[in-house]
């Protein structure tokens, strides 16, 4: 899925007629809590939301009247699929970290990331890193301001090498015109490397063609940051074989999301989720003959 193809899908799905959950003006103000990591202070920063109709198109392929049953079994509306869009912002030492930087102007309901990060105190030109999941425009469209310009001047943005070779070679207009952008301020990592202390990449490709997950840690504790691994709190926990039309590699990412959920069950692992409900922190739990998400 090109990087701009993406934000007009969703796009086309916000403006329509699907009346969001979460209150416009809590989005449009900004939000962030905080959480701790070991001696890592923490904050999961708001960036809005996606809505989607539930017609089998965009998520869960095929599966539209199985996935109504399965949304109204968990107390949500059949008829739409709504996803949170959420940063992790991490202050480490001398670094202070985001994961992904949420949609910028590509979403019409999400971009709101910059009032967020004043909620929790940071400006961003005190942004030293970016760990970037995968290039799709809402986890990279908030790099760079509506005018163009670098919105985190000061960062590093770390990003696979997978990833950003596939991201420089996309030529869609916007897509390369965000190239330009960051291009003297990449630094691409083998994949699964310890990119810092504190930030271990982890490939879960599928998704897209370099996509990372990370753990951050700190002592003992420890935080998976999902990235675009799974999507619904719901959907993709319970029903993970379900393909969505944005994932490069559908056997893949099929195979991944598997694999992933049942590992970070097995290891009761803590997870930050950028599209769960924000806050998106949580863990994924063995229940019966599947799996559940349970946000702490």
């Amino acid at each position: 899925m090109r990087f701009t193809l993406l934000a007009v899908l969703f796009a086309t799905a916000c403006s329509g007629s699907s009346t969001p959950t979460q209150a416009p003006s809590e989005t449009a103000q900004g939000k962030a809590e905080r959480l701790q990591i070991g001696s890592l202070e923490a904050f999961a920063l708001d960036d809005g939301y996606i809505v989607e109709p539930n017609d089998g198109k965009a998520f869960v392929l095929g599966h539209t009247s199985e996935a109504a049953e399965v949304l109204a079994a968990a107390g949500l509306p059949s008829d739409k699929i709504r996803l949170d869009v959420q940063v992790l912002l991490v202050k480490a030492g001398d670094h202070v970290i985001l994961f992904d930087t949420g949609a910028g102007a590509f979403i019409p309901t999400a971009g709101h990331l910059s009032k967020s990060l004043a909620l929790a105190g940071v400006e961003p030109s005190a942004v030293t890193d970016i760990f970037i999941s995968h290039t799709h425009g809402d986890h990279v469209g908030g790099l760079v301001t509506k005018a163009g310009a670098l919105a985190f001047p000061s960062a590093t943005i770390h990003m696979s090498a997978p990833e950003w070779a596939t991201f420089r070679a996309d030529p869609d207009a916007d897509a390369k015109r965000l190239v330009a952008a960051i291009e003297a301020k990449v630094s691409a990592f083998e994949p699964g490397a310890q990119v810092l202390p504190e930030v271990k990449a982890v490939a879960t490709q599928g998704h897209t063609p370099g996509h990372s997950s990370y753990e951050v840690s700190s002592g003992d504790d420890k935080v998976f940051y999902l990235g675009d691994v799974a999507h619904h709190s719901v959907l993709s926990v319970q029903r993970p074989a379900w393909s969505i039309q944005f994932d490069h590699d559908h056997a893949a990412g099929e195979a991944m999301r598997q694999q992933t959920l049942a590992q970070l069950a097995s290891d009761h692992t803590r997870v930050f989720a950028v599209h769960f409900p924000f806050r998106g922190v949580g863990h994924v739990v063995a229940e019966g003959q599947g799996l559940v998400w349970k946000p702490e």
